[in-house]
């Protein structure tokens, strides 16, 4: 596909310069004005529409109007960002979220390569965000595209930054409770306050206490997707003179759930699946084609899934016996280790912070933050900033390795699971110029570093297998801006990183037998960004960049493999390191106060991202290889009279591997049965990768009914609907999912001018699609096929109370 990239870049501009130039013409009528949103993507202040990047914000009031309180739920409203709390081959829970940023998203994470990352205050979250709740906040930041030269590590295809509210010049408070009686009861209650303490110090807490009930059950009726969040947040400012200003702020989250992942049994009876599967095999060692092949799947002898996953209402999830885990709770034998092994922490981990173990399937979660940032005004205009954070996340789950009930050696709990404490410490100087002057610049250092420790419990017989890893980060990073005309704006940006990331042990717990030890890799790269932006208005902003950031490879397990199949796959202990050339082309503009809108253009090349290679003996091997993406995000915000406002996001991705191979038990078991052998794969150049849809979107909108019809309250009615395309679960471009929409819909009323009252139905039209999956395999020792992943929230009606002083 790589000889279509000049004429792609090609069209990505033409097509934004004549839309820019059809829409500046002159504007209509003053009406509402729309708010002037100021953001901080670039460390320093500039307003939404200024800054040269793309940039979706929300303020908190934006947050509490769509009843949304998590970064997942977010997401669905920002157009070319997914954030899901199930990653690739993932869990279930919230402890495994899978970031993806405009249709880049990696096959292999690891923690010094991931596709984006979370910051509380510019200070970098190691893991967590999954269970972060959006409570009393100023602002939420989603920055799409490289972001390494200002926010470092792990920022490859993107960055979320979360601004927590500060205590203000009054004291002032607000509070919400809501309760929905569907399903199983679900609580929400939500408390913030703050102000001022004495002329130089101020205060600010926020504190959450939710419930969320569940939608499933299990086979004896436990709860399947429940979850419990206990939050607080703090934030402490500090003005002791004219020219400076410190803050200390920082959160604490304490939550279960049982969000186990549940499985659909194939509903395809054997000779009823009319599809001839035709691929090309790939040998794995060199890449090279295998030659063609062809499959028909009629003459399979088990249930499968044929090209397509039904809905969960149209084939039922296939159940695990129980939630809860007791002394005469059956367990899957001969393979399942006992529910007191799960339970039970590695010596290695003792001591460490962990949450107590969760009483059956289910996941268990702690985290804690502290921020402490200041700024201080220097001569000549200019500023010194100062940050340093650190944070611990920790989290156990215990799962069914199952996924609902199998079908040989009875109906026992297959049991599994994952333990997982992370420390890291961030720290960053800089020293920034003043905003009105031709030429501005920033310069700054900062240091990162991480230790992860975590234990995966073998689904046969418990054995503990230990992974410990710390990672480093040393960055001198800056940029220059020159104004070269009036209107004509030129950027330099870039960021000079050591990044160091050592897998200090992996192998059993109570032996260093066969283990590894002390394996580092480590690279020393600049990550440059140029920005060209033209304003020929107040009202209007069309900006050209290129960028290109590094990632960290992965582990490849090259010597367990040669050992297990006997091909060397030429490689060393990790992949090569990650490489993103990206473009984009943007155009905002603000049409007289009634209307802001933005359309961004972008294509990537992404060289040496990893996947992974399953041998027929159940060996994986991690492998580099190459895709490219390219689309388009676009939104608006419009308000063409005092009454009715709409928001609406639309984002579209092409993407495509261009060297890759697919692989798993689908590819044995099912698409190339009884042919592929050990050293070939299917080869998956010109698929679209997994799990990620071309077009997605959202709107709501909102009326004013006070304003339309004159009352002396305001009242509002909203609706809010929100899209997912087509995606596959497999590489191979084999089952999909059907895209689909759901819809929410709010009505409130301010009772007095402290308290108002909302009513809510979210999910309207009980739609029970995937919103995403973990995965597609057999159910044990037999050939009928199953697919398993997170299940949807169905429909819910609810109340809302409000008030504030």
């Amino acid at each position: 596909m790589s000889h279509r990239t000049p004429a792609l870049k090609a069209a990505l501009y033409g097509s934004v310069a004549l839309f820019s130039a059809s829409l500046t013409a002159e504007a209509v009528a003053q009406q509402l004005a729309i708010e002037e949103i100021t953001v901080t993507s670039r460390k320093r202040e500039e307003s939404l529409l200024e800054i040269p990047i793309a940039v979706s914000a929300y303020s908190q009031a934006d947050i509490d109007a769509a009843g949304i309180n998590t970064l997942e739920a977010l997401s669905a409203y920002t157009p070319g960002f997914a954030f899901q709390n199930v990653g690739q081959g993932g869990s279930g829970g919230r402890q495994n979220p899978n970031i993806r940023f405009r249709g880049l998203g990696v096959q292999q994470a690891s923690p010094a390569s991931r596709a984006g990352a979370v910051f509380w205050n510019g200070g970098y979250i190691s893991d967590g965000a999954g269970i972060l709740p959006l409570i009393d906040l100023e602002r939420v930041e989603v920055i799409k595209g490289p972001q390494n030269a200002f926010f470092g590590r792990n920022t490859f295809a993107g960055a979320i930054n979360y601004l927590p509210a500060r205590p203000g010049d009054e004291l002032s408070g607000k509070g919400s409770i809501s309760f929905s009686p569907s399903d199983q009861d679900s609580l929400n209650i939500t408390a913030a306050a703050g102000g001022p303490i004495s002329d130089t110090v101020g205060v600010r807490l926020a504190v959450m206490q939710e419930r969320v009930g569940a939608d499933w059950y299990y086979d004896n009726g436990d709860p399947a997707g429940e979850e419990n969040t206990t939050a607080l947040t703090a934030v402490t400012t500090w003005e002791p003179t004219e020219t400076s200003s410190f803050m200390a702020s920082g959160f604490y989250v304490k939550s279960d759930d049982t969000r186990a992942l549940q499985s659909q049994v194939g509903p395809f009876a054997p000779g009823t699946c009319n599809i001839t599967f035709s691929g090309t095999f790939r040998n794995v060692v060199d890449g090279s084609s295998g030659g063609p092949f062809s499959t028909d799947l009629s003459q399979h002898p088990g249930n499968l899934l044929c090209g397509v996953v039904p809905d969960w209402d149209d084939v039922p999830p296939n159940m695990s016996i129980a939630g809860e885990i007791g002394p005469s709770t059956p367990l899957y034998q001969p393979f399942s280790p006992s529910f007191q092994q799960m339970q039970t922490l590695p010596p290695e981990l003792e001591g460490l912070g962990f949450p107590s173990a969760p009483d059956g399937l289910g996941v268990k979660y702690k985290l804690w933050r502290v921020d402490l940032s200041g700024d201080v005004e220097l001569p000549n205009d200019h500023t010194l900033s100062a940050e340093f954070a650190r944070g611990e996340s920790s989290n156990r789950s215990i799962v069914d390795n199952n996924f609902g009930t199998p079908a040989l050696f009875g109906d026992g709990l297959w049991l599994t699971g994952i333990a997982t404490w992370v420390r890291d410490t961030y720290a960053e100087l800089r020293v920034t110029s003043g905003s009105d002057q031709r030429l501005r610049y920033t310069i700054g250092t900062s240091y990162y570093k991480q230790d992860q420790k975590q234990t995966d419990y073998s689904a046969f017989f418990g054995t503990n297998n230990l992974e410990f890893q710390t990672g480093e980060n040393i960055g001198i990073f800056g940029s220059l801006d020159y104004d070269i005309t009036q209107q004509l704006t030129l950027s330099l940006e870039g960021r000079w990183n050591e990044d160091t990331q050592t897998l200090d042990f992996d192998g059993v717990s109570g032996t260093t037998v066969g283990a590894l030890t002390d394996l580092e890799q480590k690279y020393d790269k600049f990550m440059p960004r140029v920005i060209l932006s033209y304003q020929p208005t107040d009202d209007v902003n069309l900006y050209a960049s290129w960028s290109k950031s590094y990632l960290q490879g992965i582990f490849t397990n090259a010597e367990d493999y040669q050992a297990a199949t006997g091909f060397d796959l030429g490689l060393g202990d990790f992949t090569p390191k990650q490489a993103l050339s990206a473009y984009e082309v943007g155009f905002k503009q603000r049409l007289s106060g009634w209307m802001n809108y933005s359309v961004a253009g972008y294509y990537m090349d992404w060289k040496n991202q990893t996947f992974f290679e399953l041998s027929p003996a159940f060996v994986a091997a991690n492998l580099p290889g190459d895709s490219e993406i390219y689309g388009i995000d676009a939104e608006a915000d419009i308000t063409p009279v005092d009454w009715f406002n709409l928001r609406a996001g639309v984002s579209y991705n092409h993407v495509e591997f261009t060297d890759f191979a697919g692989t798993g038990s689908v590819a044995a078991s099912v698409l190339a049965r009884g042919q592929l052998v050990t050293g070939q794969q299917i080869d998956a150049n010109g698929n679209r990768p997994r799990y990620m849809p071309k077009w997605s979107g959202s709107f709501s909108a909102t009326v004013n009914v006070n304003d339309l019809i004159a009352m002396e309250r305001a009242a509002w009615v909203r609706l809010d609907g929100i899209y997912q395309g087509q995606f596959y679960t497999d590489n191979f471009e084999y089952l999909s999912v059907a895209g689909y929409w759901k819809f929410n819909a709010r009505a409130g009323m301010d009772i007095s001018d402290n308290f108002s009252v909302e009513v809510y139905g979210n999910n309207l039209t009980n739609d029970l699609s995937w919103t995403t999956a973990g995965g597609d395999t057999s159910i044990q020792g037999t050939q009928n096929r199953k697919t398993f992943g997170p299940l949807p929230r169905k429909r819910e009606f609810g109340l809302k109370l409000l008030a504030s002083f």
